[in-house]
């Protein structure tokens, strides 16, 4: 009797965000189609971010005894991986410096030929303060230690091939969310609601604008209710929404206790989300830019932002003047606020980056990205 062979594929991360849950379905649907058994593992949160409440495990994940040495998503995490990759013909890690369970496992590939081993990450550190620091040299070194890489997006493959790994062996996949949810709230929210919410909450304005995020420093809340009230001064009727919650909040309270205008609406999910976000005719989102951009296009509210050094990957999906708008000038409050006017009283502009950005939420979808990273994975297997 033959004995069939099965191919294991181990994810080990640190912990599980809600909006990843969804992709690791779909990468072990797709890979079993292939024979693949893909087995999720992963640690949790810190103790310190364990409030924010924003981990979702599905029921075949398996949780790996960890210990952090300190008390945040920062500090150094080891991880007992033994189990998790006895048997693996290839593991994939997350690419931080931190993970120290990363190093004695790549080693022992190297020596021994066996687990081969993936980083999915960055590629770089987009918010590294000091990009040339000991930091990031030592990411940069091990970057070409491993045998397969999983880029979030074309410049983190980048990113690695100038590190000297090389781009046949780099899966490039598109981060993504599955934003699904915002189409089938959206469609549940009829104009009538819209209307109602509209009259009682910015007394029937249509120059809205929205800030859907956590609320912390590189969100740069201070400018956000700086420029905010410029844009009230070029236009008398707008109002700001800010959806979230974060360490920066009393910024946000003290100006709605300043101006009736601006609305601190505290975190907000599903259709009451969605129902308050279409309200507005632009995203305002100053500071950093992440998967937020998704949400936009998804939202078909046109994205302003400034050009920042510091941003996450998936702002390069957001291009200036197509499917959002990204201001030069990003420590001038009076640039950004008559970049904002604009998206709000010109119709003509605004449906076109709407239209762009709609276009451009079909590419970047959590299907596309899972597809890629399966592919990749098969890939990986066959080098």
């Amino acid at each position: 009797m033959e004995i069939a062979v099965v191919i294991s594929v181990a994810f080990i991360t640190r912990a599980l965000p809600h909006y990843r849950v969804e992709f690791h379905n779909r990468v072990r649907e797709l890979l079993a189609d292939h024979g693949v058994r893909y087995q999720l593992y992963y640690s949790g949160n810190a103790s310190s971010e364990q409030a924010k409440g924003d981990e979702a495990v599905p029921d075949w994940a398996v949780r790996l005894p960890a210990r952090y040495f300190g008390d945040t998503e920062h500090s150094l995490l080891w991880q007992d991986v033994k189990g998790a990759v006895r048997g693996a013909a290839l593991v994939v890690l997350g690419q931080h410096n931190k993970h120290i369970h990363n190093y004695p496992l790549i080693l022992k590939s190297r020596l021994l030929g066996k687990p081969r081993v993936a980083f999915f990450g960055h590629g770089r550190g987009f918010q590294a303060e000091n990009p040339r620091g000991l930091g990031e040299r030592f990411k940069r070194f091990w970057a070409s230690k491993v045998d397969w890489w999983f880029a979030y997006t074309p410049e983190g493959a980048r990113a690695v091939g100038d590190a000297g790994f090389p781009p046949e062996r780099i899966t490039v996949f598109n981060n993504a969310i599955d934003t699904s949810d915002i189409s089938r709230t959206l469609a549940e929210i009829s104009d009538e609601d819209v209307a109602a919410l509209r009259a009682s909450l910015v007394g029937g304005s249509e120059h809205v604008g929205v800030y859907v995020g956590g609320i912390y420093a590189h969100k740069r809340i201070g400018f956000l209710i700086e420029a905010a009230r410029r844009i009230r001064a070029r236009v008398p009727d707008f109002h700001l929404l800010v959806i979230g919650g974060g360490p920066d909040a009393h910024l946000v309270q003290a100006a709605t206790a300043e101006h009736d205008w601006i609305h601190a609406l505290g975190p907000r999910f599903g259709r009451d989300k969605s129902l308050h976000v279409k309200l507005a005719r632009a995203f305002l989102m100053p500071g950093l830019v992440g998967l937020a951009v998704l949400d936009a296009f998804a939202y078909g509210t046109p994205m302003v932002t400034t050009d920042l050094p510091y941003h996450s990957p998936e702002f390069e999906y957001l291009r200036d003047g197509e499917n959002g708008l990204v201001v030069a000038e990003a420590d001038s409050a009076d640039a950004y606020a008559a970049a904002v006017t604009r998206v709000l009283t010109d119709d003509d502009l605004r449906a076109r980056l709407a239209a762009a950005g709609a276009a451009d939420a079909r590419v970047y979808t959590i299907e596309n990205m899972a597809e890629r990273f399966a592919q990749g994975v098969l890939m990986a297997l066959r080098q």
